[in-house]
């Protein structure tokens, strides 16, 4: 029987809500299916069929670690998904950068180190930024990301202090559209557009996550926006088995915030027909 490992994390070794639709259409096609935190330690990664990336959500904690278990999955030549070399890349989000060299539309961003700062603040009041959000270069979900008006940014503020001492920092202006339409996820699997949702924060809130009290729908999008997503993947020469496109829609122009390639939660129970859908795409890689 072949076999397919899904991947966590140890704080929360089992599968987080929707991913758990995912473990019957697996077993239908014939695979056995464990769950498995990534550091569990003794674990012959190269002995499964599959492995997949599903909530390893502490990645961004243990880069090292994590960049270490990834070469010795390499090394072992584990059929992981998304691939290593993605992962690597998609893990710093400098590939922002990447993809706007390549023409894709991103949220205006600044990379910023504790000694460009003061110039990026200078950047941001040319700009006319009035409101800024910060967050590390290596982060998940919302981790660590502050917002401020554009003429406080300054590196003796004590939570840009902390954030600098672990990494570089991205400044990009707050979109309005985030409060007044909400942020857009789109679901693709094998870049194949599988569903879209829609995420709006709460009252006085700028992060859209659950747990700061933001809500989210399925929607069906409007066509343009879902071609300037796709057109996203298109730029990525890359198989992918997942990927989740995060941004606004600015007066028809989609602006893309994030693209997610490691361990993004797909909303499997938003649609009926996404964990099939998955699970196709898994098995035909």
């Amino acid at each position: 029987m072949r076999s397919i490992a899904l991947v966590t994390y140890t704080q929360q070794p089992k599968l987080f809500d929707g991913d758990n639709l995912l473990v019957d259409p697996f077993k239908r096609h014939g695979f056995s299916v464990k769950v498995i935190p990534w550091d569990k330690k003794d674990i012959l990664w190269e002995n499964f069929d599959l492995v997949i990336l599903r909530s390893a959500w502490d990645y961004h904690l243990r880069i090292p670690e994590f960049l270490n278990w990834l070469d010795l999955l390499e090394s072992r030549k584990v059929n992981l998904w998304n691939p290593v070399n993605i992962i690597r890349w998609n893990m710093n989000k400098k590939y922002l950068l990447d993809l706007s060299n390549l023409g894709i539309h991103i949220i205006p961003t600044l990379l910023v180190n504790k000694d460009t700062l003061n110039y990026a603040r200078k950047i941001a009041d040319k700009k006319g930024w009035e409101e800024v959000v910060v967050k590390p270069t290596y982060g998940a979900s919302a981790y660590r990301i502050e917002k401020f008006k554009s003429q406080e940014l300054d590196v003796e503020i004590p939570q840009l202090q902390s954030i600098l001492r672990e990494s570089d920092i991205m400044i990009q202006p707050f979109m309005k559209e985030i409060n007044s339409e909400g942020e857009l996820s789109f679901i693709f699997f094998d870049k194949q557009y599988s569903h879209a949702i829609l995420k709006k924060p709460k009252k006085e809130e700028f992060r859209s996550q659950p747990e700061f009290g933001g809500s989210e729908i399925s929607i069906k999008p409007a066509p343009q926006l879902l071609s300037q997503a796709q057109q996203i993947l298109g730029k990525i020469s890359s198989p992918l088995l997942y990927a989740r496109i995060d941004g606004v829609d600015v007066n028809g122009q989609f602006q893309l915030m994030e693209l997610e390639l490691i361990e993004p939660y797909l909303f499997f129970e938003k649609d009926e027909k996404s964990a099939e859908k998955f699970v196709d795409a898994a098995i035909s890689l």
